[in-house]
């Protein structure tokens, strides 16, 4: 259990990224005073967090983890991103014609700043589309380098999405940090699931997304409005928030407290609208509710056996399953490894 949890009532997930960044930016540089003179705010000691606006928090957290990251690139003998990169990153996708074509030029854009932000590679398969990024340090996992990877995920995924002007429902994202790295962070729920310590940083998504138009314009970045999903916090930004969240945060809730999956008739009376509505939303985001219960029983399913030592047969209990036999079936078509292999090799008696 962490912590926190006895306070996620009263922090805001983007208060608790907002803190912890600027924890590791104190430690790192000695103040966190440049941080609020970035949102033409000074420091004071009576003020807390919670009192900012999310948009100067956003601000501040963008601005310290990018000196974080220059930081670490002047570490590992890089040279930093520069203000000119990120306009020519920009430029390049602003001028593209498809979603596609853009995350292309995007990728091109990394390798001729000699990867100064990272790599990115883009991967489809049927209708999946994966945006791999890989970010260039020195040193092995850390708090304040899950941080930035996190970040840096969350904020090219809003970026894409604002470029197209359409929500892009992440159906999994991963994170190549260890469990106890990540829950060190101590971080209230994620508005969309995660998957740690598998190899590789990113998330993927719809793949008809990559054939949807660019809509905005170089003009258009001056006024590219708050679109982290780390930093969708309070209660007037969660109609903003893709309807797959929203169904997906309501699945895992019910499987995790109650051992079941609500039936649809329960997502439309806690969401308003009609079947029909809901249905026609989620179809327009790319999935379907059954693509995203059956993601929610794999997500649980994975921390399950990687993270307890509870039984095959309870653990197709708690995901409403019938019977031992359909889980392991289930399981075996998503990972290619039976429930039992997967734990002796990734569970808590396991490898790691």
């Amino acid at each position: 259990m962490r912590s926190a949890q006895a306070e996620s009532s009263k922090w805001h997930l983007a208060e608790s990224v907002a803190e912890r960044v600027f924890a590791i930016y104190s430690e790192a540089f000695g103040s966190i005073e440049p941080l609020f003179e970035h949102v033409g705010q000074r420091p004071d000691g009576r003020r807390t967090l919670s009192s900012l606006p999310v948009a100067d928090l956003a601000r501040m957290t963008s601005f310290a983890i990018n000196q974080l990251a220059r930081r670490d690139a002047v570490m590992a003998g890089r040279q930093g991103l520069r203000g000119c990169d990120w306009r020519v990153v920009m430029y390049s996708l602003t001028s593209a014609r498809t979603l596609r074509e853009a995350i292309v030029r995007c990728c091109e854009c990394f390798e001729a700043i000699d990867w100064r932000c990272g790599k990115m590679t883009l991967r489809t398969h049927g209708d999946t589309a994966q945006l791999e990024l890989e970010a260039v340090r020195a040193g092995g996992s850390t708090l304040g380098g899950c941080l930035i990877d996190l970040f840096g995920m969350t904020e090219v995924h809003g970026l894409l999405g604002w470029l197209i002007d359409h929500p892009i429902a992440v159906r999994d994202a991963w994170l190549n940090h260890a469990p106890e790295i990540f829950e060190g962070l101590d971080l209230p729920d994620l508005p969309f699931l995660l998957r740690l310590d598998e190899g590789w940083n990113g998330f993927q998504f719809h793949a008809s997304l990559l054939d949807y138009p660019v809509m905005r314009s170089w003009e258009d970045q001056q006024q590219r409005p708050l679109s982290n999903l780390l930093f969708v916090s309070s209660a007037r930004d969660t109609d903003r928030m893709p309807v797959e969240t929203r169904v997906r945060g309501i699945a895992m809730a019910a499987l995790k407290n109650e051992g079941r999956l609500p039936a649809f008739g329960e997502l439309v009376s806690a969401l308003g609208g009609s079947e029909a509505t809901l249905r026609r939303q989620l179809a327009r985001e790319g999935t379907s509710y059954r693509q995203v219960r059956e993601s929610c029983r794999r997500e649980l399913a994975l921390h399950l056996l990687r993270r307890t030592y509870i039984s095959i047969e309870d653990i197709a209990g708690q995901l409403d399953y019938c019977d031992s036999d359909a889980f392991r079936q289930a399981f075996r078509a998503w990972t290619g490894y039976s429930p039992t292999a997967y734990r002796d090799g990734h569970g808590v008696g396991g490898r790691r």
